[in-house]
């Protein structure tokens, strides 16, 4: 279902939603192809599951990532200034998750948003965040060209679905195509957001609004921070971001100042 190239992420949800009372949830795990249980977590089976960490425990109050010491909130976030009011996520970014959003952004599993979604959920009503509507952080019309769809697009498309939440779709834009965050240092991560995104045409649907915003990965939340200083900006009462994983904290020289 592709449009000039890429996927139309709306006309592939409708189809999905139609699918799913056809063939529910694929059975097959979506890494090893094998056989796997109904509701299993990310769509995997008993034995990939067992690649998976579940973000639980003692985790950033700010953020959400794990941390490695008994602390409330990491050192990123109590250096910088974050935007966001709240940032919980459902795994560790490493193992099966990584694998699951790699595959998903860069081999074009669009199916796997479905799984996705559903853990995303899931935690949604555990954490009880309790917003009203749901903005996807944006992506630049190069890497939607690239990978051939929209990939937050269409994880907010099913999740917005399950939580009967309103999506602003359009409410940010992004208005620069910066360098990949994924090559940078924490430092120059927050340097690399700075003008990125702006206002876009369904801003006025966040003002008073507690914003539920949503990213595949946190990895240091300074583009989850970027974002969310806009919808604050444009009156949005408070920003919760959920994301499918996010990274452990880590101490490194930079992040204690080059004390270590």
């Amino acid at each position: 279902m592709k449009i000039r190239g890429t996927i139309n992420a709306k006309r592939y949800v409708k189809y999905s939603a139609a699918a799913e009372f056809i063939s529910p949830f694929q059975a097959a795990c979506l890494i090893c192809g094998d056989e796997k249980e109904e509701g299993g977590l990310a769509g995997l089976c008993a034995q990939c599951r067992m690649g998976l960490t579940l973000n639980t425990g003692r985790v950033c109050a700010k953020c959400g990532r794990m941390l490695i010491a008994e602390e409330e909130y990491c050192e990123t976030c109590r250096e910088h200034e974050r935007y966001f009011d709240l940032a919980r996520s459902c795994y560790v970014y490493e193992g099966a998750a990584r694998d699951i959003v790699t595959a998903y952004k860069y081999s074009s599993r669009v199916y796997y948003a479905r799984h996705m979604a559903q853990d995303m959920a899931e935690l949604y009503n555990a954490a009880d965040m309790s917003c009203s509507v749901m903005v996807p952080v944006p992506t630049s019309k190069e890497k939607i060209a690239e990978r051939g769809f929209d990939h937050i697009a269409v994880l907010c498309l099913f999740l917005s679905k399950l939580l009967h939440m309103p999506l602003a779709e359009n409410a940010i834009t992004k208005v620069k195509d910066n360098s990949a965050q994924a090559a940078l240092s924490g430092i120059d991560r927050e340097l690399n957001v700075q003008g990125v995104y702006a206002r876009g045409e369904d801003i006025s649907k966040i003002k008073g609004a507690h914003v539920l915003l949503v990213d595949d990965v946190l990895t240091t939340g300074a583009t989850a921070s970027a974002a969310a200083k806009v919808l604050k900006r444009f009156k949005a009462s408070k920003v919760s971001v959920l994301t499918f994983a996010s990274t452990r904290y880590k101490v490194t020289t930079e992040n204690l100042g080059g004390k270590l």
